[in-house]
């Protein structure tokens, strides 16, 4: 099965925007960053700070984020050193940074690269949460979105990728406003998964240690998650993020796993051996590296019959990294 590892159950008292200690940025590049952003503010998903780049202002007057920085123009030189020193004096003392942004977008693809790769220099996680464009769009964003992945690939520890043709299909009896919807969701969805992992409120917890040995340096990344309630949960949870139809392959291959299993407190060893289990076995390496955590969540349900009858719900987040291939 590998190697499984899991951290402590104790930890220090939380800091002024910080998580156990553990100093976030969550910087948004472009309408859609900052629409990410928005509903992670608003619903105080996570503890972070916030940051909004942008080279429209009108994008800049609607985003929550505390901190914005306007990039007058990509292509001066003036304006991107501007930008390297303004990121750099938000950037100090960060452990941790999610940079989120839609690829094909000229700011968000151009834009990425470069605060990617500040935050390289000063020996930050970084993690790249992106889109990828339908394939009905046009040939030069889809190319401009290529080229500005691979080059993100240079600076960033993990890119994780949101392809809108996969939502597409998934929800195609949805208008095309519901899917950006939806991919916004899933942008907020894959950062809760990981910094829940931070919080350290479950029977298994994780380090930040643990969680940036997956992390970084890790290159290609895909990525699944699940959910449900009743009888077989952990099975149909795990079988669903196994199977997520956002993956783009199979996390066959795979070298290092950070998994994320979030339910009410009555989940039971048993489920949480057969989850590990499943997701060892999808990935065919004996030499896995495993590192999970859990996390608590409380399940409303309007009456206690139906929590005897269910359970809680619970939901298998997982990152998928250093494939063979």
């Amino acid at each position: 099965m590998g190697n499984i590892a899991c951290g402590n159950t104790e930890g220090g008292a939380d800091v002024k925007n910080t998580l156990n200690g553990v100093k976030v940025k969550i910087v948004a590049l472009g309408k859609i960053g900052s629409n990410v952003i928005n509903k992670i503010i608003l619903n105080n998903v996570v503890k972070a700070d916030f940051i909004a780049i942008d080279t429209e202002k009108l994008n800049l007057d609607s985003s929550k984020a505390p901190k914005k920085i306007f990039v007058s123009s990509i292509t001066s030189f003036e304006a991107m050193e501007d930008l390297r020193k303004q990121t750099e004096k938000e950037f100090q003392n960060a452990d941790m940074v999610f940079i989120i942004a839609e690829m094909g977008e000229k700011t968000g693809t151009l834009l990425s690269s470069a605060v990617a790769e500040i935050a390289k220099s000063m020996n930050i996680l970084t993690v790249a949460i992106v889109s990828k464009p339908f394939d009905f769009e046009d040939l030069n964003k889809i190319k401009l979105a290529k080229k500005g992945k691979e080059r993100l690939k240079h600076f960033a520890d993990t890119i994780i990728v949101i392809p809108y043709q996969k939502l597409k299909e998934l929800y195609k009896e949805n208008p095309t406003i519901n899917i950006y919807e939806k991919a916004e969701k899933a942008f907020v969805t894959i950062v809760k998964g990981i910094l829940d992992l931070i919080k350290k409120q479950g029977i298994v917890n994780l380090d930040f240690a643990d969680i940036k040995s997956i992390l970084q340096n890790s290159g290609k990344t895909v990525l699944g998650f699940g959910k449900a309630d009743g009888e077989d949960r952990a099975k149909k949870a795990v079988e669903q993020a196994l199977n997520t139809p956002l993956l783009e392959r199979s996390i066959k291959g795979a070298g290092k796993i950070l998994m994320n299993i979030t339910s009410g407190n009555d989940i039971r060893l048993e489920e949480i051996s057969q989850i590990a289990t499943a997701v060892a076995t999808s990935t065919e390496n004996p030499d896995l590296f495993l590192a999970w955590g859990t996390v608590f969540e409380e399940t409303k349900f309007e009456n206690s019959e139906d929590f005897e009858q269910k359970g809680s719900c619970v939901k298998v987040y997982l990152i998928a990294t250093n494939f063979s291939d």
